[in-house]
């Protein structure tokens, strides 16, 4: 059930969806993700669900398409931990980036759960140079 819960979410941010209702059954309302510093983001950033609602369409705005491989899977208790290859391609020329670029990312994504819904998000991502 996590797992399943996990691909969704990861489906939803691959097609830049921004519908609440396709969310709310995944999130819980005291959602709360973590993104630690990498290439893309240089600090800290804390998201509620409206803040990760408006999130989503910056990605947009960059990428033209993105996946998300997840590699390996651990459970243990109300928590799973993925591993996860990301790719992308850039849609437009913003900042660093050109169109028609391609993006790679590895990602260790932490979900903790709380009433069946993710609850708690951390990601450690790991860009290669571009």
């Amino acid at each position: 059930m996590k797992l399943e819960m996990v691909k969704r979410f990861f489906e939803l941010n691959e097609t830049f969806s921004i519908s609440e209702p396709d969310f709310k059954p995944l999130l819980h309302p005291e959602i709360e993700q973590t993104e630690f510093p990498n290439f893309i983001t240089p600090g800290v950033v804390v998201s509620d669900f409206e803040v990760l609602m408006q999130r989503i369409p910056n990605g947009k705005k960059l990428l033209k398409e993105q996946k998300y491989d997840i590699q390996r899977v651990y459970e243990a208790g109300e928590t799973l931990i993925t591993e996860v290859i990301w790719t992308a391609e850039v849609g437009a020329d913003v900042g660093v980036f050109k169109t028609g670029q391609r993006l790679k990312a590895y990602f260790c994504c932490l979900f903790d759960f709380k009433d069946g819904k993710i609850y708690r998000q951390r990601n450690y991502d790991c860009f290669e140079r571009f």
